[in-house]
């Protein structure tokens, strides 16, 4: 599912708005350890839970705000963070995640005018 959020928080700090279809969430099944293939190529398993991924991109933005996603990100040393968002029903979500390295492109530094694009990161549930 992508989707775009404008309420998004991360350690309770507002986010910048992520980018137009900058939103995808994806939710992950957890097998037991008992999963496999039997000799007769029959699967078996349980799901024991259900995990959800946030991809997250945003548009141009200033220095400013990347360096808020990035300290919302990775500023600190605990390394599970709350991070809030409304989903495609309209419910209210609050998630404790990890995240992946974020990227970024330096768009321009040129005449004082500095603005990074490509800013992306994702947010694991713990």
């Amino acid at each position: 599912m992508t989707t775009t959020v404008t309420d998004l928080t991360i350690g309770g700090v507002k986010m910048p708005d992520p980018a137009l279809e900058g939103v995808t969430i994806s939710t992950e099944k957890v097998w037991s350890a008992n999963t496999g293939r039997t000799a007769s190529g029959q699967m078996v398993g349980s799901i024991i839970a259900k995990k959800t991924t946030i991809k997250l991109k945003w548009p141009i933005l200033t220095r400013q705000q990347a360096a808020t996603i990035e300290q919302a990100v990775s500023g600190g040393t605990e390394p599970f963070v709350p991070m809030a968002y409304t989903d495609m029903a309209g419910n209210r979500v609050e998630k404790t995640v990890y995240f992946s390295t974020p990227t970024y492109t330096l768009y321009s530094w040129a005449d004082g005018l500095q603005l990074v694009k490509d800013v992306s990161v994702e947010g694991i549930e713990r």
